[in-house]
């Protein structure tokens, strides 16, 4: 039985202005084959079996070649997989996605086009600047910035270009673009703006004329993946930025994670205007528990919960295995407000404690290659490396991280490990916040010793509000 293939427009790179559809799709996906460009966060939403192909491509150096994404795509799918072709933007929009279909339909494989938000569109928002306007465009025009070659298809004329346009990846020939401009009849001071990694923390924003802007680019040394917006348009920037007016814009922050569940702290920095990223990938791998501990939990003074997925898969089982909360010893604790609110959302009334003490049941899990506690633990699932997720991690640690965030002492001990692992020793002179006195001194006795006194009051002020999710 022969697969399908998806290509689905990822969005200009904020994680959520993907599709309702695209998203669905990706669920879905047996197998996903990325770009470069690709928000990688969204391949967190794949179930744990998809497999991953990355299709990088630079100017100068091409992961994988163009026929041999055709022919993946191809393979992929008469193997009777279900193939999600992930594209930044639009996959229609300066995507390739014609040649990749044609080539599909050449071997009679089934295929669909998912639209995304095109990268021109959201950069100008995300920037200020609307690309039509009453008084300013009535009309955009989408070109991309590779070729400097002349054709019949480029008008010769300003009324042929219409009131706004948007150059894709145009700063190695914005200079020509920029002249050729002039000559067709747009006067020099048409202003002009190239947005840099646009709706992401990454963003960067220079603003000029055609004549001024390419040197204001060199300037400030912004490169690919940036888009250029010409026309009076521009002008409105000034008034209705509001992206980079957040208050933590430009900040880069490593999330540490010690759990498979998705960081709500990473989507708050998101909020916020930072470039946030949660780290290490880890999965979750339940433990089928005997009926002989289900029993122990039953005949046990107390029990220590060391993380909210713990309290789930526990309850679960004790349930199906016929007992009910009556039978569940009175003293329970747990080591964290975020268990505790699992456990309070479960109708249980625990504790907070910092260490196990004498006659505790542990209800913990096992962690790789990381120490756990001593006493006696019922493992109630492994928290392992997602080693699909390697190459992405990795590519990400290569950026420039001011600050790691530690909600916990184990995500201490995971950024560790794993940093070493992938043998990043570059990451040590970051600075750090995190959520306890008594983290705080666990990741000091560690090696790090500078506080991020504004990170640190923003996850306060998270850590007070009642309205940030359990996870």
């Amino acid at each position: 039985m022969k697969g399908f293939v998806s290509f689905v427009g990822a969005g200009p790179g904020d994680v959520e202005l993907i599709t309702a559809k695209g998203l669905r799709r990706l669920r879905k996906a047996d197998v996903v084959l990325y770009d470069r460009l690709v928000n990688p966060r969204l391949l967190r939403f794949t179930k744990e079996t998809c497999e991953f192909i990355y299709c990088g491509k630079l100017p100068t150096k091409h992961v994988m070649p163009q026929e041999t994404i055709n022919k993946t795509l191809k393979d992929k799918a008469l193997a009777g997989h279900q193939v999600v072709r992930l594209k930044g933007g639009d996959p229609a929009v300066f995507g390739r996605v014609g040649e990749e279909a044609s080539a599909l339909k050449r071997k009679e494989v089934e295929y669909e086009i998912v639209p995304g938000i095109t990268s021109s569109l959201a950069a100008a928002s995300y920037a200020g600047i609307p690309v039509t306007h009453r008084n300013h465009s009535a009309s955009i025009t989408l070109r991309t910035g590779h070729s400097v070659e002349k054709s019949s298809t480029v008008p010769q004329d300003k009324e042929g270009h219409g009131d706004t346009i948007a150059y894709y990846m145009g700063v190695k020939n914005l200079g020509y673009h920029c002249e050729e401009l002039v000559k067709d009849g747009f006067s020099p001071d048409t202003k002009a703006a190239v947005i840099e990694w646009a709706t992401t923390g990454k963003q960067r924003t220079v603003t000029g004329t055609i004549t001024t802007i390419e040197e204001e680019v060199k300037k400030t040394g912004i490169q690919n993946p940036a888009m250029t917006i010409i026309g009076d348009v521009v002008g409105l920037r000034e008034e209705l930025q509001w992206f980079e007016a957040k208050r933590l814009f430009g900040k880069r922050i490593l999330v540490a994670k010690s759990s498979s569940a998705e960081s709500s702290l990473e989507q708050h920095f998101l909020e916020l205007g930072a470039e946030a990223y949660a780290f290490p990938a880890l999965k979750l791998e339940k433990k089928n528990l005997a009926s002989t501990s289900l029993q122990s939990v039953k005949k046990a003074d107390a029990l220590l919960f060391q993380s909210p997925e713990s309290v789930t898969i526990l309850l679960e089982q004790f349930y199906a295995e016929g007992f009910d909360v009556r039978d569940l010893p009175r003293n329970i604790y747990c080591l964290s407000e975020k268990t505790k609110r699992v456990l309070q959302n479960a109708g249980l009334k625990s504790e907070k404690i910092n260490e196990s003490g004498e006659g505790m049941l542990v209800v913990g899990y096992e962690k790789e290659e990381i120490s756990s506690p001593g006493g006696e633990i019922l493992t109630t699932h492994a928290v392992k490396l997602d080693n699909r997720f390697r190459i992405i991690d990795e590519r990400m640690l290569e950026e420039e991280w001011e600050t790691v965030v530690f909600p916990s002492a184990a995500s201490v001990d995971w950024f560790l490990h794993v940093r070493n692992l992938y043998g990043m020793l570059n990451l040590s002179h970051l600075r750090f916040a995190c959520l306890g006195e008594t983290v705080k001194k666990y990741a000091q006795a560690h090696g790090f010793s500078i506080l991020d006194e504004q990170v640190q009051q923003e996850l306060e002020m998270w850590k007070n509000s009642s309205f940030h999710p359990v996870r």
